[in-house]
């Protein structure tokens, strides 16, 4: 028997542990019926208190199964299982040979050639858009956004990407005035399947990603299923602009860019106090510094005061629910950050954001096996994600399933080369790359590729502690030492909780000097 996406039945059965509710329920009964028919006899109670006792029993197994089914019996408590609220990952996986499509950063054709984060903006907010259509797969800002500025062939782009269409375009952008080109072209031949172009002012900028978006479904027959909620909100052109540049800061991920995007989505709301979405990215730049960069005192405050306000303003915006999840789980409160992770993903499935740092959250928590799950489904939402799939190899490793951990590091390397193929200088790529090469005993090759990165970016905090995760793997234990050290004395602050449950430290935890360097890190 499947479910009507073609998902064993029976599979999911087990997954949602529903089996062995009922071989616990049974088994209980069974006790609970043997003790009333040893005792109701000398208590003196009547002789239908037995067979009251039985219809409870057999009453009650129906619905210990649906409980079973919605929500998940821990050792932590009582949870909603995610699984059972939202649409299942085959619901929201498109189809094999499904349509396909990668959105490519906007040409700038401005005078001044100043508005590539204008370009790279537009071009993300018709991505987000096309994002919701049901059946199409859409390539991520990541993999894209590569090719920005590239001449690169739409057939080499197709291949690379495995997409068979690719929207492009251009903008020129003087004062309030826009010209927006937009093309759709077929990957397989070149052909343009669909062109426009947009003489508008910036205050139709909402209503010009929205037609843009409607006609590429149409042309490859999909429904799109609008979800904009605030993304649409009518808000000050100025302050869109300034939102904008925040994203493109946003994206690249380092310390000096994270401090240059929140700048700008303050800029945002000094300008539009009411905006939502740039509650949710001030939040977001403060949660990320505090896991990645910084985790003081300050930034896990700040989180949680941008979020609540982004909460507030934006409840319908998934990225609300995911800047107050990370915010709770900073704060330890696990079953807070759950429900805002749950709700994020209640509101949109394919958000890989609320899957992944659902995750990172479990780990935070000790909770592995469903940390698990969650980057399995962060893997799934964004198929050429490697970081959900080489953190899946670490989990496994730490639950001894060695070898679960080599087939799916050998997983991941494969989508780490793929996103070195389109940018060899990607810090992150390479810098997780070189645990799987580890992994898979390419030492010499990982070596090379962790102190590449440790190069390219020396104040960046994130990378600097993976290379004294990558050290203790690799039996270097001084140099991991000086690598977790420097994470402290020179970058910044790294979560103690994750500390504690890295099973890549394991190597150096004996060491003294390493009792010394983690008494300085924050609680």
């Amino acid at each position: 028997m499947t479910d009507n996406n073609g998902r064993p039945f029976w599979r999911q059965l087990r997954e949602r542990k529903v089996i062995r509710a009922a071989i616990a329920y049974i088994i209980v009964g069974w006790v609970v019926l043997q003790v009333g028919e040893v005792v109701f006899e000398p208590l003196d109670l009547p002789d239908w208190s037995l067979k009251l006792l039985i219809v409870l029993v057999f009453l009650g197994f129906p619905i210990a199964m649906v409980l079973s089914w919605a929500f998940e019996f821990s050792t932590s408590g009582i949870r909603r299982d995610p699984a059972g609220q939202v649409e299942s990952l085959e619901q929201i996986t498109p189809e094999p040979g499904a349509p396909s499509i990668a959105v490519l950063p906007f040409d700038d054709m401005s005078e001044r050639g100043d508005q590539a984060y204008f370009c790279e903006g537009m071009a993300e907010e018709i991505l987000n858009a096309l994002s919701k259509v049901a059946n199409l797969r859409v390539a991520s800002r990541v993999a894209a956004f590569q090719f920005g500025g590239k001449r690169a062939d739409v057939q080499e782009i197709g291949r690379k990407l495995n997409v068979a269409t690719v929207l492009e375009g251009s903008v020129r952008k003087a004062g309030n005035q826009l010209r927006i080109t937009a093309q759709l072209v077929n990957t397989s031949d070149g052909y343009h399947l669909w062109s426009r172009q947009f003489d508008r002012s910036l205050e139709d900028i909402f209503e010009i990603q929205g037609e843009i978006a409607d006609a590429i479904a149409n042309t490859l027959s999909l429904t799109l299923q609008r979800q904009f909620g605030h993304a649409q909100q009518s808000v000050d052109p100025k302050a869109y602009d300034f939102f904008l540049r925040g994203l493109s800061y946003f994206a690249r991920h380092t310390t000096q860019d994270n401090v240059y995007a929140r700048q700008m989505f303050s800029q945002a709301i000094d300008i539009e106090p009411d905006f939502g979405r740039a509650w949710a990215g001030m939040a977001y730049t403060y949660g990320f510094e505090y896991m990645y960069f910084n985790a003081s005192e300050v930034n896990r405050s700040e989180a949680r005061r941008t979020s609540h306000k982004a909460l507030e303003l934006a409840p319908d915006l998934a990225e609300s629910h995911v800047s107050a999840g990370i915010a709770h789980c900073m704060s330890s409160e696990y079953e807070k950050a759950d429900s805002e992770f749950e709700n994020a993903i209640e509101l949109d499935p394919k958000n890989y954001e609320a899957w992944y740092f659902f995750g990172r959250t479990k780990v935070h928590e000790g909770d592995l096996s469903r940390a698990l799950k969650l980057f399995e489904r962060a893997a799934k939402v964004r198929p050429e994600d490697f970081q959900s799939v080489l953190l899946q190899a670490q989990l496994y490793t730490s639950l001894g399933k060695k070898d679960k951990a080599i087939d799916v590091t050998r997983q991941g390397i494969e989508r780490v080369r793929s996103i070195l193929e389109l940018n060899p200088d990607d810090n992150r790529a390479l810098n997780m790359g070189a645990f799987a090469l580890l992994r898979l005993g390419e030492k010499e090759e990982a070596t090379d590729w962790m102190l590449t990165s440790m190069k390219n970016a020396p104040t960046d905090s994130i990378i600097q502690y993976n290379a004294a995760c990558f050290f203790s793997l690799a039996g270097e234990v001084e140099q991991a030492l000086d690598c977790l050290e420097n994470c402290l004395v020179k970058v910044g602050n790294i979560s103690r909780e994750w500390l504690e449950h890295d099973s890549d430290m394991d190597g150096i935890r004996s060491h003294p000097r390493y009792q010394e360097i983690i008494s300085h890190f924050p609680d």
